[in-house]
C-alpha cells in the first residue's frame, strides 16, 4: 500500500485521492510528522544568554509541497467558493477545504485551478529535479507548462528545467526541450550545459541567445524570425565548416566569474542549491563581444537578403 493511500482514511470524503494516476503518486512526498511552521524561507532565532552571548539559530521552513497526513482534508462542496491561497502557499497552509481541492485537482492537473496549487504541486516536482525521479519530474513539469500559462509559473519552472539539467548531467533533455522549437528559454545555465558535454550551440539555440543576449538588434528576430534562422546556419557554416557553434574550444571557464543565481522556486532547499555561484559566460565580456560581433553579422545577412528580395519583386 502506498503512502498516498494510506493518507486516504485520515481525509473526509474525498474519493478522487484514489483517482491520482499512480506515477504521480510516486512524485508526491508525503509525512506523518507535524509541520514544523508555515513561513517562508530561512527561518531565524535569536537568544541573549544572561552573560550578554548573542546566539543566531537558522532553520529552514518545512517544505511546502509535503503532504501532512495529520493535516485534515475536506472535499468541498462549492469549490468556485473555497478561500483563495495565500501568496507563497504551502499544503501545510492551507485550510482543509483548500486541501481537499488541491488533492482532488492532483487527479488532472492539466484541469484549470488558481496557480498557487500549481505552485505547490511544482514545489515537489523540483524536489524530484534535484534529489529524486529527475525523467518522471522532468515530463510533469512539461505537462505543466503547457496547460498553466502563468509568467511566474512559467519563468520558475523554464529556469528549473534547464538548471537541473546542469546539475544532473543531462544534455540529453536540455537539446529535448529546444526540438519542437517552443520552449524559448536559453540562459546563462544552458550554455554551461554545452560547455561541460563539449557540444555545440546548435542554430535553434543560436536563435534562443540573440533574444536574451544585451546589445543584439532584435529588430530581424521579431519580423522575420525563419530568415534570420536561416542565416544562422549559414554563418556558422561559413566560419566553422558546421552549423553549430563550438563553445568549448573558443573560451575557458576558469576566465569566467561565478555568479549567485536564484533558480529554484522550493524555499526549502538549501542555498548553495537553490543560488549556487556559477560561472556567468552572459556577462563575460569576451563572450559578449564575440556574439555581439557574430549577431551583427546575421542581422546584416537578413538585411541584404531583404533588399535584394525587394528590388527582385
Amino acid at each position: 500500500m502506498s503512502l498516498l493511500n494510506k493518507l486516504i482514511p485520515r481525509t473526509k470524503t474525498n474519493p478522487a485521492i484514489n483517482k491520482i494516476p499512480p506515477y504521480r503518486k510516486e512524485l508526491l512526498f508525503i509525512s506523518y510528522d507535524k509541520p514544523k511552521d508555515h513561513g517562508f524561507g530561512l527561518q531565524f532565532t535569536i537568544s541573549i544568554s544572561e552573560a550578554g552571548d548573542v546566539d543566531l539559530n537558522q532553520e529552514v521552513s518545512d517544505d511546502p509541497s509535503t503532504i501532512y497526513a495529520v493535516l485534515p482534508a475536506i472535499d468541498p462542496p462549492a469549490p468556485d467558493n473555497v478561500e483563495k491561497l495565500s501568496y507563497f502557499p504551502s499544503y501545510s497552509g492551507m485550510n482543509p477545504e483548500q486541501r481537499g481541492l488541491y488533492l482532488r485537482w492532483l487527479y488532472d492537473v492539466t484541469a484549470e485551478i488558481d496557480v498557487g496549487y500549481v505552485f505547490v504541486y511544482y514545489y515537489g516536482l523540483e524536489r524530484q529535479l534535484v534529489y529524486g525521479d529527475f525523467d518522471a519530474a522532468f515530463d510533469e513539469i512539461k505537462l505543466l507548462r503547457r496547460h498553466h500559462d502563468n509568467g511566474s509559473f512559467q519563468g520558475y519552472s523554464a529556469s528549473a528545467l534547464v538548471h537541473s539539467c546542469l546539475l544532473r548531467k543531462r544534455a540529453d533533455k536540455l537539446q529535448e526541450l529546444y526540438t519542437k522549437g517552443d520552449f524559448d528559454y536559453f540562459g546563462n545555465s544552458s550554455l554551461l550545459i554545452l560547455y561541460s558535454n563539449n557540444l555545440e550551440i546548435l542554430p535553434d539555440m543560436m536563435f534562443q541567445l540573440a533574444t536574451h543576449l544585451s546589445g543584439v538588434n532584435r529588430r530581424y528576430i521579431k519580423q522575420k524570425p525563419e530568415l534570420y534562422k536561416e542565416k544562422i546556419r549559414e554563418v556558422l557554416i561559413n566560419k566553422f565548416e558546421n552549423a553549430g557553434y563550438p563553445l568549448a574550444s573558443r573560451f575557458s571557464l576558469d576566465e569566467v566569474e561565478g555568479i549567485p543565481y536564484p533558480i529554484f522556486a522550493n524555499i526549502s532547499f538549501p542555498p548553495e542549491v537553490r543560488s549556487p555561484r556559477l560561472p556567468n559566460l552572459l556577462r563575460n565580456v569576451a563572450f559578449q563581444d564575440e556574439m555581439g560581433m557574430f549577431f551583427k553579422e546575421i542581422h546584416e545577412a537578413v538585411k541584404s537578403e531583404s533588399a535584394r528580395k525587394r528590388k527582385n519583386t
